[in-house]
């Protein structure tokens, strides 16, 4: 077996994806948020009112580490279950970013 540090990912392009999308729900929050809007997540609203955007960014990667680092976990003995866990935490990820975008271009 390989040691862990020479291992490849299984879905190094879904990651990348999924990276994007987290990184564009940051910053449209954030951008909603400097225009008054209201972070609708309970838990992320007291963390942004606790932490401020730096709170906010090391929440949402903690949930991307996690769960690429499930995927790897899951996806080394069921493959599918693992890329369906990726694919599902992508469409979950882009419903807020969709929301967000829509946002702006009624309040432009």
């Amino acid at each position: 077996m390989e040691p862990l540090h020479r291992r490849h990912v299984l879905f190094p392009n879904g990651y990348v994806w999924f990276i994007f999308v987290s990184s564009l729900d940051i910053m449209l929050t954030w951008v909603i948020l400097h225009f008054g809007g209201a972070e609708q997540n309970a838990l992320a609203e007291k963390i942004i009112y606790r932490y401020g955007l730096p709170g906010l960014v090391v929440f949402k990667f903690a949930i991307v580490v996690f769960v690429i680092g499930l995927c790897e976990a899951i996806g080394r003995k069921h493959h599918e279950s693992a890329r369906k866990l990726l694919s599902l935490g992508i469409i979950i990820t882009c419903f807020p970013v969709a929301l967000a975008f829509g946002l702006m271009l009624i309040h432009v």
